[in-house]
Formats: structure tokens, sequence, C-alpha cells
């Protein structure tokens, strides 16, 4: 939470990815627990984690070249639409 008064602001940030993250993922497992219990299949897939991977990957030569670069995929295969 962010505050501000008098001029200032200010706030606090937890100290790690569990205390900020806890409770939404607890909240994503379960809608999980909850839609296969349905017979549902929800949630990402393994092209997403792909894409999330290729991301990443862009991110870190971006970094290393200094400037701006292209995220790369794969064509789309039929198995993953």
């Amino acid at each position: 939470m962010l505050v501000s008064a008098d001029g200032r602001w200010g706030g606090t940030v937890t100290p790690g990815f569990v205390e900020r993250f806890e409770d939404a993922y607890d909240r994503r497992v379960q809608a999980w627990v909850d839609a296969t219990r349905r017979g549902e299949v929800t949630g990402p897939s393994a092209w997403d984690g792909y894409a999330v991977a290729a991301v990443c990957e862009a991110g870190v030569r971006a970094r290393t070249e200094r400037g701006p670069v292209e995220v790369q995929l794969v064509e789309r295969p039929a198995l993953c639409r």
C-alpha cells in the first residue's frame, strides 16, 4: 500500500515473492482443483509456457544487446490450438 501525505509518499514492499503472491497462488491452485473436479481443463497450456520462455529469452538478449529485440516464436502447432 502506498500512502500520500504532506507532499510525501511511501509504503512497504514485502521481502519475498511468497508473501506477495501466496494468496493469489492459493486461489489459482484452488480454481484448477475445482475445474478438475468438474471434468474441465483450465489454466495455461504448454504453448503458454513456451511463449513465456521465449519472452524471457528475448529479455535477456535485450539486456545483453542493450536494446529492443524481437520475440521469436515457432509456428504454433495444431496440437496447441
